[in-house]
C-alpha cells in the first residue's frame, strides 16, 4: 500500500488497539463490552431492520430465552381478605432455550482499494463501513433462511447462509408449528396450498394476512398496535399489479396510489426485508424478533497480508436467533401460497 494509506492504516490500528485496551490488533483480541455495543449500534445505522429488532448481549452461551417485550394481559383483581395479590410476569414464559454459535465474518480488502479510500477525508469510516455493513447483511440473511448450524459451512451449496445458523422460521417451525401454515403438528410440510387471487382460496393479499393474524396469533396479540406484516417482494409486486391492473376510474387508481404508497395491509404495517423469502409471510412485531451475542465471546484481528496485497480481518461472535413468543408470531410456509400466471394457472 501507498505511504499515505500505511499512515491511515496504522492510525486505524492504534485507535482500535486503544478502544479496546490491547497492544497488537494483528493477534486475536476480544472486545470490550462499550466497543460491542458500539459495533450494534453502528450495525443498525447501516439497517433499518435491525435498528429495530433486539441484539442483546448475553453471558452464557447457552440458556433460556429473556422472554423480551409484553406478554399475556397482567390486568387482575383478588380478594384480599382470603390470599394474597400475585404478580405476573411481564414478558413471555415460553420454556425455550437459545445457544449461542460462533459465527465468523472474516473479510478482506484489497491495497487498491486502500489507496483510493486514503485520498479521502473519512478512510476509518469506509473501512469500517465496508465490513459492518455485510456482517449485517449476513445476520439478516441467516436469520430468515437459516435452517442449521454446521460444524463447517458451505457457502457454495448454501448461498443464503442456510447452514450458519438456526434463523426465526426455522424456529418456529421446530417449536411451534401450529403457529406456521403450511406445516403439520410435527414440523413437516403439508400439501396445503394458499392461493391468492379471484377463485382462490383467498380473494386477495389482506383476507390471507387477516387470516394469519387472527387464527394464529394469541388473542391478547392480535389487538396489539406494534405488529407488524412482512411479506417477500414477489407477494408485494403481485398484491400492487393486482390493484393496478382492476378495471377503475381514474380517480380510484389515484386514491389506490395514495393508499399503496401507505404500504398497509390487512390494516398493517407492510414491509419487505432483504432476503426474506419471495413468497413468505409473517405477522409479527419487531420487538418479538432477538439477536442474542455472548458478550465477552467478539473476537477480531485485523492483519497486513503483503503476500496477497490486501488486509485481512477475522471477526467472530457467538450467535443466537430467538423469537421471544411464538404466540405473536404467525407465518405461512412460503413454499405453500399459489399465485396466478399469465395463463391463469395457480403456480
Amino acid at each position: 500500500m501507498k505511504g499515505k494509506t500505511r499512515e491511515r492504516f496504522n492510525r486505524m490500528k492504534e485507535e482500535v488497539a486503544g478502544a479496546n485496551d490491547v497492544g497488537n490488533v494483528s493477534e486475536k483480541f476480544t472486545l470490550l463490552p462499550s466497543v460491542e455495543q458500539t459495533i450494534v449500534d453502528r450495525m443498525g445505522e447501516s439497517s433499518a431492520f435491525l435498528d429495530n429488532i433486539n441484539i442483546f448481549p448475553v453471558t452464557e452461551q447457552k440458556g433460556q430465552k429473556l422472554g423480551l417485550g409484553v406478554g399475556a394481559p397482567i390486568a387482575s383483581r383478588t380478594n384480599t381478605d382470603t390470599k394474597e395479590r400475585a404478580t405476573a410476569y411481564v414478558g413471555s414464559l415460553d420454556a425455550d432455550t437459545y445457544e449461542c454459535k460462533q459465527t465468523n465474518f472474516d473479510t478482506h480488502i484489497s491495497y487498491r482499494t486502500l489507496d483510493a479510500w486514503a485520498a479521502l477525508d473519512d478512510f476509518q469510516g469506509r473501512y469500517r463501513k465496508a465490513v459492518l455493513q455485510r456482517v449485517s447483511l449476513d445476520r439478516i440473511m441467516v436469520g430468515w433462511n437459516g435452517t442449521s448450524a454446521a460444524t463447517e459451512t458451505d457457502r457454495t451449496a448454501n448461498p443464503l447462509l442456510q447452514d450458519v445458523n438456526i434463523g426465526w422460521l426455522e424456529k418456529v417451525r421446530l417449536a411451534a408449528p401450529g403457529n406456521f401454515m403450511g406445516y403439520a403438528s410435527d414440523g413437516t410440510e403439508t400439501t396445503d396450498e394458499f392461493t391468492i387471487g379471484e377463485g382462490g382460496m383467498y380473494g386477495t393479499l389482506d383476507a390471507l394476512a387477516f387470516d394469519v393474524m387472527s387464527s394464529l396469533l394469541d388473542p391478547w396479540h392480535v389487538g396489539g398496535d406494534d405488529l407488524v406484516l412482512i411479506i417477500g417482494r414477489e407477494l408485494w409486486v403481485n398484491h400492487g399489479l393486482t390493484l393496478y391492473n382492476d378495471n377503475r376510474s381514474a380517480t380510484d387508481k389515484n386514491a389506490l396510489q395514495v393508499w399503496f404508497a401507505k404500504e398497509a395491509i390487512a390494516g398493517l404495517p407492510t414491509v419487505t426485508i432483504p432476503f426474506f423469502p419471495a413468497r413468505g409471510l409473517v405477522v409479527t412485531s419487531y420487538d418479538n424478533l432477538s439477536i442474542y451475542f455472548q458478550t465477552g465471546a467478539v473476537r477480531r484481528a485485523i492483519i497486513d497480508n503483503p503476500k496477497r496485497d490486501r488486509v485481512e480481518e477475522y471477526l467472530s461472535s457467538n450467535d443466537a436467533y430467538v423469537v421471544e413468543d411464538y404466540g405473536k408470531f404467525g407465518a405461512v410456509r412460503a413454499g405453500s401460497i399459489k399465485l396466478k400466471n399469465a395463463a391463469g394457472e395457480w403456480v
